[in-house]
């Protein structure tokens, strides 16, 4: 007879229940570092560092290992996260790391899975491939065990899954698809009986899966939060065929030191140079080794530096290797600590197996990396064509977050419109009652395209095509068709409705029903900081200031901001428009060159698509040859 046991309790506690060498197949995703908040005491994910989040994991899992069989398996499923940095964020690698730590501990890794997702969310992210896959670890206690019994035997086995986002009606935001761990238990006999574990059993979505695939089963699903158990019991039609077990809350220890927890990867420091482009050095490069011994030397002359003499410090690079295993992965991250920055771990397909591709930048302040994704030319599978007759923008809010006295408006006018019926001029009422006409931006590249330099000169603008002038004040008395005020705010009672940002992920649904569309002001073009720190430099030397006298002349509040405007690093700034008011009271400033920082206009905030597509991290080697495309 099958059983189905609910565990309500925390994780550590909840294991320590039941007893050892009971399980035969273990399958879970824990929560996310710094992913999600699920409101209750001693969650795992919400640690201040991921290295203390590891070290939670690493103990909870050794104690599901003395509850697994000796033959039995663990499929751990968990997502990776990119670290907060001044700059270029690099990737965390925290799903190996983990992996490293566990296998430290006595765990023997089978394999490790590819879970693609098709359907993955789009990124917003310009310069690195869109994150569509996660690592599925497949350990056991030894290894002898009966997962690789299957993989041993197979002749079709293969190690990516290919399997789609799955939408839900539950309020757990977190859930991986019913067809993934069906596709886990594919490698098992439906028909034998085994004990399965879910220690995070969050909507029940591994239970759901244990019903419809096994025909006799003893599950075990572990649970802290007590909604997610009705949930659980919801969606598996549990009635009475069920036992509900629980247990309070107990705090365990854990070790901080074997990962070196005064590692800080999100401050370390940049390489200083002084070149930017250097004559007969390379602007990207791709190398693939076939073995782990070929690939290690290439490995150190990043390390060193030592490739460095054959690079400019805008470099794209991408190194892998055919024949990987952890510890090489292992390896290569310590890139993030050697004056690189890991943007992404590429998972190259081949055949049935795959391989990784590391894609690395230099870490430095003072010039950003090419990565020229339209050169791919990936068309975005649906055209953004949305009829904008149907779309009255009268009463939209208005936020000026450029100017140093934030300021909110309301859209009250629309002066001329687009060939699309999109609004091209409208006027805007603000606080206080002051009335503007602003330009509305449709394509940003099309505005900056119309930007000419004197190349002679490159701190003189040569010409700039006038959208709007600089006075952008209305007589209300010269207004034709002005509209009724009215709100765009409408009322939200969906899934979302109580969920905390935090939990949405990145769901354009969330976004784009619970957060109504705006328009934000903005400079009018994509103003080049380092030309601007140029310029100020320029006219300041013209003026025979140095940097301290220059910086003497404004008010002592201004002591660190104007640092920040002559540097051209990743540290630099662009000065308000209120701030150059006060630079051409000091210094003979261009009017040209004003209009280029100063000239501002709208720009509609909403949840849209691009007309290009973001490459995906997961690529067929077919695809490695279009990777010099990124930086030619």
């Amino acid at each position: 007879m099958n059983e189905i046991i609910l565990i309500n309790s925390d994780v550590y506690v909840g294991l320590n229940s039941l007893d050892d060498q009971s399980i035969d197949i273990a399958v879970t995703s824990p929560p996310y570092w710094n992913q999600r908040d699920y409101g209750f005491e001693g969650q795992i994910g919400n640690e201040l560092s991921y290295q203390e989040y590891i070290a939670k994991l690493t103990v909870i899992f050794n104690v599901l290992k003395n509850k697994l069989k000796s033959n039995g398996v663990f499929f751990l499923n968990i997502g990776d996260k990119y670290l907060s940095k001044y700059g270029k964020s690099p990737l965390a690698f925290i799903p190996f790391k983990l992996a490293y730590e566990m296998v430290k501990n006595g765990w023997y890794l089978n394999d490790i899975l590819i879970w693609y997702k098709p359907n993955h969310m789009p990124s917003s992210i310009k310069n690195r491939f869109t994150n569509s896959y996660e690592p599925v670890f497949a350990l056991s206690p030894s290894k002898e065990n009966i997962f690789n019994d299957y993989k041993n035997c197979s002749i079709s086995y293969t190690s990516i899954l290919k399997v789609n986002l799955q939408p839900t009606p539950y309020k757990h935001v977190a859930v991986y698809p019913e067809k993934l761990v069906k596709s886990l238990f594919g490698f098992f006999n439906p028909y034998q009986q085994f004990s399965v574990l879910d220690p995070f059993a969050g909507s029940g979505t591994t239970l759901k899966a244990i019903i419809d695939y096994f025909q006799y089963y003893k599950a075990y699903m572990i649970e802290c939060n007590k909604s997610y158990i009705n949930i659980i019991r919801e969606r598996c039609n549990l009635t009475d065929n069920y036992i509900i077990k629980e247990y309070k809350y107990e705090p365990f220890t854990y070790n901080l030191s074997c990962l070196n927890p005064t590692e800080n990867e999100q401050i370390s420091l940049f390489t200083k140079y002084t070149d930017y482009v250097g004559q007969n050095k390379k602007s990207g490069i791709i190398k693939i080794t076939n073995s782990k011994r070929d690939f290690l030397p290439l490995l150190q002359k990043f390390l060193d530096k030592s490739i460095m003499s054959q690079l400019n410090m805008n470099a794209l690079c991408f190194i892998g290797s055919r024949e990987y295993d952890l510890d090489l992965i292992l390896q290569a991250t310590k890139l993030n600590e050697k004056g690189w920055v890991i943007r992404n771990l590429l998972i190259v397909q081949e055949n049935n197996t795959w391989f990784p591709l590391f894609m690395i930048v230099d870490d430095n302040k003072s010039v950003n990396y090419v990565f020229q994704f339209k050169n791919l030319n990936l068309k975005s599978k649906s055209d953004y064509n949305r009829n904008w007759s149907n779309t009255d923008f009268i009463g939209y809010p208005v936020y000026d977050n450029l100017s140093k006295n934030k300021r909110k408006g309301i859209v009250i006018s629309i002066l001329e419109y687009y060939d699309n019926l999109f609004p091209k001029y409208v006027v805007v009422e603000w606080e206080a009652g002051k009335l503007t006409k602003e330009f509305i931006i449709q394509d940003q590249d099309s505005i900056d395209s119309n930007l000419i330099f004197n190349l002679d000169n490159p701190i003189s603008v040569n010409e700039i095509v006038e959208y709007i002038s600089l006075d952008k004040e209305v007589n209300e008395n010269n207004l034709y068709n002005t509209k009724k005020r009215k709100s765009i705010l409408k009322e939200y009672n969906g899934k979302f409705k109580d969920i905390p940002r935090k939990n949405w992920g990145a769901s354009p649904g969330a976004r784009s029903s619970i957060e109504d569309e705006y328009f934000s002001l903005q400079r009018l073009y994509n103003v080049n900081q380092k030309l601007v720190s140029d310029y100020l430099n320029h006219k300041r030397i013209e003026r025979g200031y140095s940097k301290n006298e220059f910086s003497k002349l404004f008010p002592h509040s201004y002591k660190h901001t104007i640092g920040h405007w002559l540097r051209k690093d990743f540290g630099g700034s662009i000065p308000t428009p209120e701030d150059w008011d006060l630079i051409s009271s000091i210094l003979d400033i261009d009017q040209k060159f004003t209009k280029y920082v100063c000239a501002s206009a709208l720009k509609l905030q909403t949840v849209k698509h691009s007309n290009f597509k973001m490459p995906d991290d997961f690529i067929d080697k077919s695809f490695l040859k279009n990777l010099k495309k990124l930086f030619q």
